[in-house]
């Protein structure tokens, strides 16, 4: 089958010499990503805090979803949320982007899903009249992000905020946040754990020795759950 579908990469958009001081929001859970190191080595001033909709925002009317390719993959197949996300982001703001980060969705997913299946989605979000761009890695995410927030901005220099809201919070998201609150875990951690677990319940009662069994999980990580789950609540 010839794919009519050429993904749309970082240089493809139009590059801006000088990139002057600009504000960009970023949702707290990108906080442990390596794309906040690579925007504040770009001059970007950063502000952590929680969005309700989109990943990073750099207007009034931009923002973006970023996915990993394995995280495209979980919000389509595992918790089907990738649809709804963009919804929301699209009703939110004007111009909403979708960044997915990794190697080539056809070569990474095709494994997975058949590479019909890769397109009909594609098309899908295409037809949502949301743009999609793909980039390589961190530093390439940031990179877009920093040049779009630069055209958006520009010389304005006119303050906005984020806003938007969500039409729901799944209980997967919502399992996942709480879990993620724990000191040292952030989002990937939090679902190994609840896959390897089935429920936060279950994490908190597990064993330190069943917890380091899991994926990406530590000693440290096992006694921080550990601490948490079974220490006394003590103010002084």
């Amino acid at each position: 089958m010839e794919l009519l579908y050429r993904p749309l990469r970082w240089y493809d958009v139009p590059y801006f010499k000088k990139i002057q001081a600009m504000k960009i929001i970023v949702d707290h859970r990108e906080m442990r990503s390596k794309v906040i190191g690579s925007l504040e080595k770009l001059g970007a001033d950063i502000e952590i805090t929680t969005l309700k909709v989109g990943d990073y925002v750099v207007s009034d009317r931009v923002a973006f979803e970023r996915k990993r390719i394995d995280d495209l993959f979980a919000t389509l197949l595992e918790r089907r949320e990738l649809f709804s996300q963009l919804t929301d982001l699209a009703k939110s703001y004007k111009r909403p982007i979708l960044i997915i980060e990794g190697d080539d969705p056809f070569f990474s997913l095709n494994r997975r899903m058949h590479p019909n299946a890769i397109q009909g989605i594609l098309n899908t979000i295409a037809l949502m009249r949301i743009p999609t761009l793909f980039t390589l890695n961190e530093a390439e995410t940031a990179q877009v992000i920093t040049m779009i927030a630069e055209k958006e901005q520009g010389k304005r220099n006119r303050p906005f905020n984020q806003h938007g809201k969500r039409s729901r919070l799944s209980q997967c998201e919502a399992k996942e946040y709480v879990v993620s609150s724990i000191l040292g875990i952030g989002p990937t951690v939090a679902r190994n754990l609840l896959m390897h677990f089935g429920s936060v319940e279950n994490i908190m009662k597990a064993p330190r020795d069943e917890l380091i069994k899991v994926k990406r999980v530590g000693s440290n990580t096992a006694d921080r759950i550990r601490g948490l789950a079974g220490g006394l609540y003590d103010l002084r």
